[in-house]
């Protein structure tokens, strides 16, 4: 575990390594090498929202290469459903369904096909993550360790924890298992509020089993909502 810089400081220049770096300028599928086609697959969840989201973006020659829209027969379904191309919010060509949470866990299948009827499938299980059990309270002479109902993890998964609304901020990050992450004692004790509060992201990369020679990664966020714990004195 390693203690860093507070939430938006952390945050920050990753948002910008991952998201300014990347082009969002339009291409079209048929103008290019379909083998340089980079597989570009994002889940997001927000702990309490109706909806799960899924965008998937297709790039020529690597992760931050031109969006490209796919021209027929060239598509992508998410089981079985095909999706169609939008590039209403500034980040070049993308297609983006959003599927009732309730709903969705389990196994799914991305299914993109080529200009050359190439078809590349990638499976995939959604597991929601939550709080395994909220403490009532927490003593600051012992370290805190909140656990999480995770599901399967790999060793690209990492998790992150972040005060809020506090003068004694702090921020911890883990890679591995995201089930359990530790506030130590030292940082409860900093705390000159009656309560502490935090909010979790777990973050989760799969490697596509089938892509083009150029590859592709799927990504999954997990952003639960803020928690608030009582600090015993």
């Amino acid at each position: 575990m390693e203690q860093i810089k507070p939430l938006m400081a952390a945050i920050l220049p990753l948002l910008c390594a991952v998201f300014a770096c990347n082009s969002n300028e339009i291409g079209e599928s048929r103008d290019v090498n379909q083998d340089k086609i980079y597989l570009d697959y994002d889940i997001a969840y927000v702990e309490g929202d109706e909806n799960v989201t899924l965008t998937f973006q297709y790039r020529f020659a690597g992760s931050a290469g031109t969006t490209l829209v796919l021209n027929d027969p060239s598509q992508v379904t998410l089981d079985g459903e095909k999706l169609k191309a939008d590039s209403s919010d500034g980040s070049g060509a993308f297609y983006e369904i959003n599927k009732n949470f309730t709903r969705f866990s389990g196994k799914h299948n991305i299914s993109f096909t080529d200009m050359n009827g190439k078809r590349f499938e990638n499976n995939f299980e959604f597991f929601p993550v939550s709080l395994a059990e909220r403490p009532a309270a927490a003593t600051l002479t012992k370290d805190l360790v909140i656990h999480f109902n995770a599901g399967a993890h790999g060793p690209n998964d990492h998790i992150a924890i972040s005060s809020l609304a506090t003068d004694s901020s702090f921020y911890y990050q883990q890679s591995g298992s995201p089930t359990s992450i530790t506030i130590p004692a030292a940082e409860l004790m900093r705390q000159k509020g009656p309560e502490i509060q935090f909010e979790t992201i777990i973050y989760r990369e799969f490697p596509l089993t089938q892509t083009t020679s150029e590859g592709g990664l799927l990504k999954l966020t997990y952003r639960l909502k803020p928690v608030k714990i009582v600090l015993q004195r």
